[in-house]
């Protein structure tokens, strides 16, 4: 009885803690800005202008000697505490469509993914990612597509998509299957570069293009990506 008493008082009476040691900070030193812009995040002041822009293009010739290229442009830019995002294509004669598509993403991993599938000979796949400060040039031939749109090409192969979730294209052909795009789902963002190839003599090249400007980076840049597809939702993806 004594013992259980002696183990109630013990437990219910306040522990008063000692004050922290501070001796960590004795020899401590203070971070410059380029170590600072080297860490995980970026660093933007209130009512930062900003821009931040995707491009995408797709060269490919099919074993008939067919060759062709498909473009698209995301552009998400802040002025004056205004958000705002330009999408364009390459295809001026592009129709709405009703047929969407989903880009498909190796798991639930964020960043970039990449993947190509040959099955054949004497066939050429590429995937190309180029990260630099600055901005893009507007896309050749371009037109601007709203958000929330789906459209097809004149050709019938390739459909652009401007949805929740996908924003980019994917091009269906005889013997091949190409797609380029953002995908946003379960919280994770990813860049999709994607090539699929079944027979002969074809050739396929997928190059993206980020440009950024008005944020110091410092030397991580790939957390750009991520950080920048998510402000996408927050416009209506």
């Amino acid at each position: 009885m004594k013992l259980g008493m002696m183990l109630l008082l013990a437990i219910t009476t306040p522990v008063i803690a000692s004050p922290p040691s501070l001796s960590v900070f004795t020899h401590s030193q203070v971070l410059t800005d380029f170590e600072l812009d080297s860490m995980k995040g970026k660093y933007t002041n209130n009512g930062q202008d900003y821009y931040f822009g995707l491009q995408m293009q797709t060269q490919f010739i099919q074993d008939n000697g067919v060759q062709q290229q498909v473009g698209m442009q995301i552009e998400l830019s802040q002025v004056d505490n205004q958000p705002s995002i330009n999408i364009t294509i390459s295809d001026p004669n592009a129709v709405d469509s009703q047929n969407g598509f989903q880009l498909d993403s190796l798991g639930q991993s964020a960043g970039l993914q990449q993947r190509i599938q040959i099955a054949g000979s004497e066939n050429l796949a590429v995937n190309e990612l180029d990260m630099a400060q600055g901005r893009l040039v507007p896309l050749l031939q371009g037109i601007n597509i709203a958000v929330g749109t789906t459209l097809v090409s004149q050709s019938g192969d390739t459909t652009f998509s401007a949805n929740a979730n996908t924003v980019g294209y994917q091009i269906a052909l005889a013997s091949s299957n190409v797609s380029q795009g953002i995908n946003y789902q379960d919280g994770n963002g990813q860049l999709v570069q994607s090539i699929f190839i079944d027979g002969l003599n074809q050739g396929v090249i997928n190059q993206s293009t980020i440009r950024y400007d008005g944020m110091p980076v410092g030397p991580i840049q790939s957390n750009i990506l991520g950080r920048q597809i998510s402000d996408l939702t927050s416009l209506g993806f």
